[in-house]
């Protein structure tokens, strides 16, 4: 079993290889993370915007080579499986927090941890939260490692002190 559940807390094994994989996505690069216990109220996973973000829009690319600077590690795709799998069953999963943003944009988590190859481009997944006046709800995607990045797509990453196994 991938994930363990329980009312409060659940387990994410960021050391198996990826649940999933989208069709026509090659998995190049999967950055293992350990066992992550996970309780929504005490979130160990952080959104996390390098320098360049905060001051503006930024390359994809050079996002990924600041999170070096980060005290951590990116998550991996086992964690967006793992929040997308447990919605809308367990809405209280994901962090309340997550969902701030302004009415009518979105924002999109990047899970650098897992970067893959597809139509002949590099891209990681992403969870994004839409606040649209009529729907509001999170749904997986992707984005292209070489797009333009800015406030609204943060970085799922996990301090080293949280890492275990």
């Amino acid at each position: 079993m991938r994930f363990a559940d329980t009312k409060r807390a659940c387990g994410i094994d960021l050391n198996a290889d990826p649940i999933y994989v989208p069709e026509g996505f090659e998995v190049i690069e999967h950055i293992q993370g350990g066992l992550l216990n996970w309780n929504s109220q005490r979130p160990k996973i952080e959104l996390y915007l390098t320098p360049s973000q905060r001051k503006g829009v930024v390359q994809g690319e050079k996002v990924c080579e600041e999170l070096e600077e980060f005290d951590g590690i990116p998550a991996n795709a086992n964690a967006l499986d793992f929040f997308i799998n447990s919605l809308p069953n367990k809405p209280w999963i994901v962090p309340n927090e997550w969902k701030k943003v302004e009415l009518h944009t979105t924002k999109y988590i990047l899970f650098w941890g897992t970067r893959y190859r597809f139509d002949g481009g590099i891209c990681v997944r992403s969870m994004c939260w839409s606040a649209d006046a009529r729907v509001r709800e999170w749904k997986a995607g992707y984005c292209w490692a070489d797009n333009l990045l800015n406030s609204q797509y943060p970085a799922a990453m996990i301090r080293k002190s949280e890492i275990k196994g």
